[in-house]
């Protein structure tokens, strides 16, 4: 028995996704981030955390089409995990009673984090893979909200309303980025796997799908759990950044966000996870600029804060007006690329055809 065919029309080159995401990523991180001085550096290094985010988030979302509220959760469970093995030994006897004696380096201690998401999330998706539409959404929303409460709560772990402070501050565009290029290159693998491509006939028809015998609950169980590691790993960079946080940090406006991201930038596609990413994070900073107020040559406007989240709603609500499946419209950048290759030497090709008529002669 064969296995999975691509769809028609996919590059046969798929490794130019991959090296065209890089090459983005890379570019805008080292090349165009220190054009704009420190905060545009700090937006960067926010950037790159919730490309690790919503690149995970895509894992899962994009590739199976059942929605998810919770992975936020996942983020404050790797959060909060890379916190407690990065605050000094010192401050955790003194505040933080419930936090383990072990002090681990940025790389392990981030590792960590995302390892414990990920457990988490395998648990979760043996209960959330089951569900379908919006039972699954609330399903996962559900989860955020218990570990919300948690988080505002557990005061001797996680430091309740007060939260968590002392982390080093390690988070930067050059310590961020190869956490994202990982990211996108571990995901983008998993989309060549056989597993994903099954997974992605469910998210087609899920009927034909489990009719030519795929297991629709396990596709959705690997590809959930991955998505809680990348998820993690982007909550313990966050907190490297911070230094500082709370449960409040790890709730609905950062859902919001980060799906906005995905859907902005074209949910079914890594490269729509990526340039959403870019988009909406180069969008923010500018907007955040603009609330303190500037001027046009003669003509000066005032600060109007608020700016920023008024200008992002409108950015939502035009591309998914005008463009309803996002910037890259569902599609690969490695596609993009070798379409107008494809045009070239189909038009260098002319074929030739013979008619032939009904006493067998040819015209």
């Amino acid at each position: 028995m064969r296995g999975p065919v691509r769809a028609a029309g996919a590059t046969t080159r798929p490794i130019w996704t991959l090296a065209a995401l890089w090459i983005l990523v890379t570019v805008v991180t080292l090349v165009i981030g220190p054009m704009g001085g420190p905060s545009l550096e700090r937006a960067i290094s926010t950037m790159l955390v919730y490309l690790v985010a919503v690149v995970g988030l895509y894992s899962f979302v994009g590739n199976s089409g059942v929605f998810s509220f919770g992975h936020v959760g996942f983020i404050a469970i790797g959060a909060y995990s890379t916190a407690a093995f990065r605050i000094p030994a010192a401050t955790k006897a003194a505040l933080f009673p419930g936090l383990p004696d072990v002090t681990l380096g940025m790389v392990p201690a981030t590792i960590a984090g995302g390892a414990i998401a990920m457990l988490a999330g395998a648990v979760i998706a043996l209960v959330v893979c089951r569900f379908e539409g919006l039972a699954a959404a609330l399903a996962t929303f559900a989860f955020l909200s218990i570990i919300f409460m948690v988080a505002s709560n557990l005061k001797s772990v996680t430091g309740g309303q007060t939260g968590l402070f002392g982390i080093p501050l390690t988070t930067t565009p050059e310590s961020a980025l190869p956490w994202a290029l990982g990211a996108i290159a571990v995901v983008w693998a998993f989309g060549e796997s056989r597993l994903c491509l099954r997974l992605r006939a469910t998210r087609e028809d899920e009927v034909a799908a489990r009719s030519i015998g795929i297991g629709v609950v396990r596709e959705r169980v690997v590809a959930f759990t991955i998505s809680a590691f990348f998820c993690g790993v982007a909550g313990g960079l966050m907190a490297q950044y911070l230094g500082t946080f709370n449960s409040q940090a790890f709730y609905l406006d950062l859902t919001l966000l980060t799906i906005a991201m995905l859907v902005v930038g074209g949910a079914r596609s890594l490269s729509g996870a990526v340039v959403g990413t870019i988009f909406l994070s180069l969008v923010r900073e500018w907007l955040r600029t603009m609330e303190g107020g500037f001027a046009i040559g003669p003509v000066s406007v005032s600060a109007h804060p608020g700016l920023q989240n008024f200008g992002m709603a409108v950015a939502l609500l035009l591309v998914l007006l005008f463009i309803p499946s996002g910037l890259t419209r569902g599609k690969e950048l490695g596609d993009l690329l070798a379409a107008p290759v494809r045009s070239i030497r189909s038009r260098r090709i002319q074929p030739v055809v013979e008619l032939t008529d009904e006493e067998g002669g040819t015209r």
